[in-house]
């Protein structure tokens, strides 16, 4: 096992007496749990980081229950012993069922707190959160739930007065829905533009097990790496690719704001970053003001990226590879045209192979995904897939089968099928709608490339010795 570098260091956290220690205003939960499975990667969540930076901005007591390194009693004993006034629960997919767990246990051993939550599922399905939940935040939620407990807490509100609470609220994305008759209130939610996302305040990430974070990265990929996004939307509209919090239209981080973050990130120990834009390489101006900006600071850190494969020339490879960029990601997804068109991704396999060629000759690292099994293919289709992927000069793949995720077309079209869409599974391909590819033959099938990929990066590994 690697072990972390000797000069990796986290600042301490003050130590407060737990005498003089005010009362805890909100808990926020991430509720994931690290169940090991293959190919897992794991940050410390960035939405909660940037909520709770706002939340003290306030000038509210914060405390943040990471589940990631938590047992589920351990996280219930650490919510209980806060007794916050309001909790608020980040939920996507796979994250779920726990949530639904924790927010029950909360209601039975705190039943005078509030809960919220807030993500992506709530967002598309607020109505599936209550009565468990007391309120859901749609959208971004920067403004909408800082706001609002900030109302709550200085008002010195209880759960009894959330009908006149509601009554005048204000904040976008908030839906309600009255225990007594179902009542629904709702505000539509909107998107912060790039002025006001360019004056929030940098992500508090002072209340993680940063150690923890970056000892999984270190020996997962030899070096650690923290989330930061530079850009926020995508306009390209795939038929399986949900955005239900960022939405279409592309927003930029300015440079200042983000390398402040970028500084922060370093001074916590991190010599990585993970940028978890929908896609970095959208605005190519962009990319070369962030590149440009890392070779001037000289951080001397790695970075990790997602991209389309259309559009990157060998001028821009250069200039990411000079600024420290390690691997991009890119959803390749079909070895087929004809499939590709069905997902409207609005590419090409031949696109994909100019580029993965250009980064071929660079020192950036490359990996795909790819999806089998979508809906209009065949099976012949996906053993073209399969055996483009194992053509590509790729130093990492990844196998789903298509997920129907609530708010994408995908999802419309497979509506009448879904069977007990059941999400607390992570990276596992299971089928949960009812389709014309025998689940069993897809898993196998995907373990055998994933066995021909790794064999033919050892054979590759061997030649360079």
């Amino acid at each position: 096992m690697q072990l972390l570098k000797q000069d990796v260091r986290v600042p301490e956290r003050t130590k407060r007496d737990l005498n003089t220690t005010p009362p805890v205003d909100v808990v926020l939960i991430y509720p994931y749990f690290y169940t090991h499975v293959p190919r897992a990667m794991l940050f410390h969540p960035l939405g909660i980081a940037q909520l709770s930076s706002l939340l003290r901005r306030e000038g509210l007591n914060v405390q943040v229950v990471d589940c990631t390194f938590l047992k589920k009693e351990e996280a219930l004993s650490r919510i209980e012993a806060a007794a916050p006034k309001i909790v608020g629960i980040y939920i996507m997919l796979s994250m779920s069922d726990n949530a639904f767990m924790l927010a029950s246990e909360i209601r039975n051993r705190l039943p005078q707190t509030l809960i919220a939550c807030g993500g992506p599922l709530p967002t598309l399905k607020p109505h599936q959160y209550f009565p468990v939940f007391n309120l859901v935040f749609r959208g971004e939620a920067v403004d909408s739930f800082p706001g609002f407990c900030d109302a709550y807490i200085k008002e010195k509100s209880s759960l009894q007065d959330m009908p006149t609470i509601i009554a005048r609220s204000r904040w976008p994305g908030l839906y309600y829905q009255s225990p007594h008759n179902g009542t629904i209130f709702s505000i539509p939610p909107q998107h912060s533009d790039e002025d006001r996302l360019n004056t929030l305040p940098i992500a508090d990430r002072s209340d993680y097990e940063h150690l923890r974070y970056q000892q999984f990265w270190y020996d997962r990929e030899g070096f650690a790496p923290a989330t930061i996004m530079t850009s926020y939307g995508c306009p390209f509209d795939c038929d399986f690719c949900s955005k239900p919090i960022f939405g279409n239209r592309l927003r930029r981080r300015r440079m200042d704001n983000l390398f402040e973050e970028i500084r922060y990130i370093k001074e916590m120990g991190y010599d990585g970053l993970w940028i978890a834009d929908d896609c970095f390489t959208l605005d190519l101006d962009h990319v070369r003001s962030f590149c440009r900006r890392m070779l001037t600071e000289n951080l001397d850190m790695k970075w990790i990226c997602l991209s389309r494969v259309d559009s990157i020339t060998t001028a821009n490879i250069k200039l990411m590879q000079q600024a420290g960029c390690h691997k991009v990601f890119f959803g390749l997804e079909s070895g087929n045209n004809e499939v590709l068109r069905l997902m409207n991704k609005k590419t090409t396999v031949e696109a994909a192979q100019r580029t993965l060629h250009l980064f071929s000759e660079s020192n950036i690292q490359t990996a795909g995904f790819f999806m089998v099994g979508y809906p209009g293919e065949t099976y012949e289709t996906i053993e073209e897939t399969f055996n483009w992927a194992l053509s590509l000069p790729l130093d990492e793949i990844s196998f789903t089968v298509p997920y129907p995720l609530p708010g994408t077309r995908l999802f419309e079209k497979m509506n009448h099928s879904i069977e007990a869409a059941d999400w607390q599974y992570e990276n596992e391909n299971r089928m949960v709608y009812a389709s014309e590819f025998d689940e069993h033959f897809l898993k196998c099938r995907i373990e055998e490339v994933y066995e021909a990929f790794n064999n033919r990066l050892n054979r590759r590994s061997e030649a360079k010795r």
